[in-house]
């Protein structure tokens, strides 16, 4: 993938980490009909992909790069141990064992009980399909649920 030197790659932007002031807004099943919204969800996929190699960040946001000046406000995180790109991740099923998770957005660092295994369903955005995802390792348990509650507005 080739990047010029604003760091601009097909129009999508690292833009970093800002506030998000308003809850992420859900693919609508009309946009996951879109071949026009796929190829747009897919190429912030692998812009994101490409910008976990230079960021210390376990999780990244759609509302961290811009599309032609544009914020993305659309509820998409990729896990950056995995690669794994997620829209309108919603859990399903949480196990009754907890862990403590250390959590942080916007400069704020907080220690949060979590379920150490977690069920999503989601879109996975490189396959384009809706899935469901059971997490095996408890750091990404804490990523994801951590990831939800910031894309809804809802982290403590």
């Amino acid at each position: 993938m080739a990047q010029d030197i604003n760091g601009i790659v097909g129009g999508i932007e690292y833009t970093g980490a800002i506030e998000l002031r308003e809850a992420a807004i859900e693919i609508s099943g009309v946009d996951f009909v879109s071949d026009e919204i796929k190829k747009k969800h897919q190429s912030l996929s692998q812009s994101m992909r490409y910008r976990c190699n230079g960021v210390s960040e376990d999780v990244l946001f759609g509302f961290h790069f811009s599309i032609n000046d544009r914020r993305v406000d659309d509820h998409v995180f990729l896990l950056c141990s995995s690669g794994r790109a997620f829209g309108n991740a919603k859990i399903v099923d949480r196990s009754s064992n907890k862990i403590q998770c250390t959590e942080e957005y916007d400069g704020e660092l907080k220690q949060v009980v979590r379920s150490k295994y977690i069920t999503v369903k989601a879109i996975d955005i490189t396959e384009w399909k809706q899935v469901e995802y059971s997490t095996t390792d408890p750091k990404e348990s804490c990523a994801i649920q951590h990831a939800i509650s910031v894309l809804e507005l809802n982290w403590v």
